[in-house]
């Protein structure tokens, strides 16, 4: 089973999105039938990841599952996991059983509704499995469709703006991907495309213009998807119509994708860069940057608290960038690490959020206040999510900002120095909206709202014991993204 445990991962989700569709008509038939898919990817990725192996070479992958597709072009359903993905896919694993669980209680059509977040489930599995260029297209355009649906039916009162925003901005940078795809494929003539050798060929084009034109078509379409600023305004549109379980698996994987992309395929192409490399490096730092302060301060400014996370996720993925650009093996690994524990936290906060919409029906910091009172359960493990994201020590959001800010410094002192700033904004955004949310005197208006549920209860606090344990012991997966940032070629050590 082992020689194809990556195909079972991938197509179980599939699957069980067709016996949902098809045949769970009710219901407690589409959950069942959804969460059962879900936890055997769950349980199959836990043993892939128990036999992963840290310390193979540059562009060496296990599990390999190969077979010929359309050979005269060289194409093939290539499939393999290495220390960039296979924790980003122990994320996936880990979210998707926990969002349904979280909206157990859906009414609105719920055998479409559960079996679009399995299709959503498997695109993203293929995005970080695929070796072959052109599957890795497939999947990525895959992962667009169901999250439409998801914010087009089931979204909020501007939901059909948001979903068109969403798939334009996202579906137009994968068009300028694929660009840049098929030019690194006809420029190389190895007439494959495979990423690694793709990747490996890269340096051999012949013209250095043609090489930064490639780079930089593929950088666009990353940057879109993570989002960068100024392409992030598709984002919060997108976070504040989409329901939670929408918000929780497009922050917590969708734009961990764009950052897997900056780790898998342009750094190891930097080296290829020539003279233009320096270029792009301060490039990069600038946008994260710019990033990490305009995202800080614009979510100071909001009044939606949904709105607010959205953008904190912005700043936070800035940090993700400004540690892909300092290009040595601790921002790296941080930056890795900033994404997959992004996934974790960013869940905690939108199912924080969701179910003080369910309850008292808005989402507006002013019109709340005193919630913990009335709901001490969600108190608690929303403000483990806050502190998290506002980088507490012992918890993971803290190992991974300090790695990327340090890491950062070596190289890039000036741009960590300004990143810093951030920090003190991120602290103050969090603890202002804490504050007038679930402290001071209640507001009667809102009514007598209901504390956590048992299923929404169970995978948040599943998620705050995991931010901890990999803030208290990070080696369980910083073992694998340390050695993989060490072996990309130019990573300095």
């Amino acid at each position: 089973m082992m020689d194809y445990v990556l195909s079972l991962i991938l197509f179980i989700p599939l699957i069980g999105a067709a016996l949902t569709l098809l045949f769970a008509k009710s219901r407690e038939s589409a959950r069942i039938v959804a969460l059962t898919a879900s936890a055997i990817s769950f349980v199959l990725t836990i043993m892939i990841y128990l036999q992963f192996k840290s310390g193979l070479a540059f562009l060496e992958f296990q599990f390999i599952d190969k077979i010929p597709w359309m050979s005269s072009m060289g194409i093939s359903y290539y499939l393999g996991v290495d220390g960039v993905s296979m924790p980003l896919i122990l994320l996936n694993a880990i979210l998707c059983p926990l969002t349904i669980i979280y909206v157990w209680g859906e009414n609105k059509q719920p055998n479409q509704f559960f079996a679009l977040i399995l299709v959503l489930q498997a695109g993203v599995f293929g995005v970080f499995m695929a070796l072959d260029f052109f599957l890795f297209y497939i999947f990525w355009e895959l992962t667009l469709i169901p999250l439409y649906f998801l914010i087009s039916i089931w979204g909020g009162p501007n939901k059909d703006y948001a979903a068109i925003k969403f798939f334009i901005y996202t579906h137009v940078a994968s068009l300028v991907m694929v660009l840049g795809i098929f030019a690194l494929y006809f420029s190389t003539g190895v007439n494959t495309f495979e990423i690694p050798v793709l990747l490996q060929a890269f340096s051999d084009i012949a013209s250095p213009e043609m090489r930064v034109s490639i780079f930089l078509a593929l950088f666009f379409g990353f940057l879109v998807k993570m989002p960068t600023v100024p392409f992030h305004t598709w984002l919060p549109d997108a976070h504040v119509e989409a329901p939670t379980a929408g918000s929780v698996l497009l922050a917590g994987v969708l734009l961990k994708m764009g950052g897997y992309g900056l780790f898998r395929v342009l750094l190891p192409m930097m080296e290829g860069l020539g003279p233009y490399r320096e270029n792009i490096v301060t490039l990069m730092a600038t946008l994260a940057v710019v990033s990490i302060l305009y995202a800080t301060f614009a979510a100071l400014a909001q009044k939606d608290l949904k709105k607010m996370v959205a953008y904190s996720s912005v700043a936070h993925m800035g940090y993700v960038m400004l540690g892909a650009a300092a290009f040595n093996y601790m921002s790296v690994s941080g930056a890795m690490f900033q994404q997959f524990s992004h996934g974790l936290i960013t869940a905690v906060l939108f199912m924080s959020v969701g179910v003080i919409q369910h309850s008292v029906h808005t989402r507006i910091i002013g019109d709340l206040g005193g919630l913990a009172d009335r709901m001490p359960k969600l108190a608690f493990l929303m403000m483990c999510g806050f502190m998290a994201s506002l980088g507490l020590p012992a918890m993971s959001g803290f190992v991974a900002e300090f790695m990327v800010l340090t890491g950062s410094y070596l190289t890039l002192p000036t741009y960590a120095l300004v990143a810093m700033l951030g920090i003190v904004a991120t602290a103050g955004y969090h603890l202002w909206a804490m504050q007038r949310a679930m402290f001071g005197g209640y507001n009667e208006k809102l009514g007598e709202p209901h504390d956590l549920a048992t299923f929404e209860m169970v995978p948040m606090a599943i998620l705050v014991l995991l931010i901890i344990l990999f803030g208290v012991y990070p080696g369980s997966v910083m073992e694998m993204f340390e050695h993989a940032s060490t072996i990309i070629p130019g990573v300095m050590i």
